[in-house]
């Protein structure tokens, strides 16, 4: 039986952890029982893939010393954070080449704490209107050196749905790519 958080009115289901919102409920959805809130020494890992990998599910902001504890505990990891807003309104914006895997990002006022993390960091995006409405994914492989307010650098871009079958299903991830205009079509 579904139970509401009295906070901020989310379904809680089975979940053990109190508060927790529409976006890890949307990211949980389809999993199984067995591969969410995993045990690893004195935490819960929010996801675990068939292949072994915590998925850390981050809506709100983490000191850097959870960052820190975190990785150290779970290991093999990933981070999956949200940047929805942050893309929806311009601040995180993309330069997709089409035809090209690889792109690059600028972010205006991004989460502070994102330099500490030592391992791989995804953002969700949300539904990209840089991509027709796709639910995107970006992994950040490299970050330029930081400006006061400012995160730029590459990485690469899956659909949503990519993601999840890669942590619900251990199915390869594979790369988002914009398609060339119809008039470069020879």
């Amino acid at each position: 039986m579904l139970s509401k958080c009295p906070k901020c009115g989310a379904d809680l289901g089975p979940s053990r952890v109190r508060g927790e919102g529409p976006w890890n409920q949307g990211w949980r959805r389809r999993l199984s029982s067995k591969q969410q809130f995993v045990p690893r020494g004195e935490l819960e890992g929010d996801v675990l893939t068939p292949c072994g990998h915590i998925v850390e599910l981050q809506y709100g902001p983490l000191s850097r010393i959870n960052i820190e504890f975190r990785e150290r505990v779970y290991g093999t990891m990933v981070w999956l954070f949200y940047a929805c807003d942050a893309h929806r309104s311009g601040r995180l914006r993309l330069g997709l080449a089409p035809g090209r895997q690889h792109v690059n990002f600028a972010w205006s006022r991004p989460r502070e704490t994102l330099d500490v993390c030592r391992r791989p960091v995804h953002l969700d995006l949300g539904e990209s209107n840089q991509a027709d409405g796709l639910h995107l994914v970006l992994r950040i492989n490299r970050c330029h050196p930081k400006q006061p307010s400012r995160l730029s650098g590459s990485g690469v871009l899956y659909t949503a749905e990519a993601f999840h079958n890669w942590m619900a299903h251990g199915l390869p991830l594979t790369p988002f790519i914009s398609e060339a205009p119809d008039h470069a079509v020879a």
